[in-house]
């Protein structure tokens, strides 16, 4: 079993030792602020959407504000469109992706029928904006989205705006060969997992990440968010789906 696999499959559950590259960051940058500015746009009209444009994303919080945050940015609200998942596709962390896993699948756990890239905002100082401790697994469990038989899932998390060395992303390594409870909860109209231990009884700690810089892991791994601090932190992330005879291969 190559690097990436044996880091997730044994005792850490993660591996993080993959980036894009600087050109491929301001990439990332430019078709992640576009897509947000074309929805303040579709929403607000040209003038705030002039207003955002005028700071940069990363200051998104101190004209948020002028939009009804929670309803204009649901999940499906930060779907990258399909020519930009294309563009991304081709960049070179998906290119050491490949080599890893062979070729693999990006989910679709919207149902809209392509592979799915989304983005998140955190503002500073805002609870509501970063999720809580949890398995991505367990989402699926209850119904977000479905796995093809013979396919293992395969979450990528990567910096695009962030504070020094804080990317906001917390984890709990090992955690993957451990079962926790948690409880379906409805939630700003679906249902979701909830944990049901406190955060201080397991070992949480950060990933200490630059912009681009990404941390692959295990879909049992625990893992959430922190309280932003500085400037609005936006994160990129993905699930592969991987064969079963590539993924367990040596």
């Amino acid at each position: 079993m190559s690097v990436i696999k044996w880091e997730l499959e044994g005792e850490s559950g993660y591996f993080a030792g993959l980036a894009f590259s600087c050109g491929e960051l301001e990439q990332l940058r430019h078709m992640i602020t576009n897509h947000w500015l074309e929805t303040i746009k579709s929403v607000a009209g040209d003038d705030v959407a002039a207003e955002f444009a005028s700071i940069g994303m990363n200051r998104y919080h101190e004209k948020a504000h002028l939009l009804d945050h929670a309803n204009i940015w649901p999940k499906i609200g930060r779907l990258l469109d399909p020519n930009s998942v294309l563009t991304i596709r081709s960049m070179s962390l998906f290119r050491k992706l490949e080599d890893e896993f062979g070729p693999f699948q990006l989910s679709d756990e919207e149902n809209i029928g392509r592979e799915l890239i989304h983005w998140r905002l955190v503002r500073p100082k805002v609870a509501s904006d970063v999720g809580p401790l949890h398995a991505d697994a367990w989402f699926w469990e209850l119904g977000h989205g479905t796995t093809p038989p013979g396919y293992q899932r395969v979450k990528v998390w990567t910096a695009i705006f962030c504070d020094e060395a804080e990317s906001g992303f917390v984890f709990v390594p090992g955690s993957h060969k451990s079962v926790y409870a948690y409880d379906a909860v409805s939630k700003n109209g679906m249902i979701k997992p909830q944990i049901r231990i406190d955060d201080l009884r397991v070992n949480v700690v950060p990933f200490e990440a630059k912009p681009a810089e990404a941390i692959v892991f295990h879909d049992r791994l625990l893992h959430g968010g922190v309280v932003g601090s500085k400037t609005t932190r936006v994160s990129m992330e993905f699930t592969m789906f991987v064969k079963n005879d590539k993924y367990y291969s040596m």
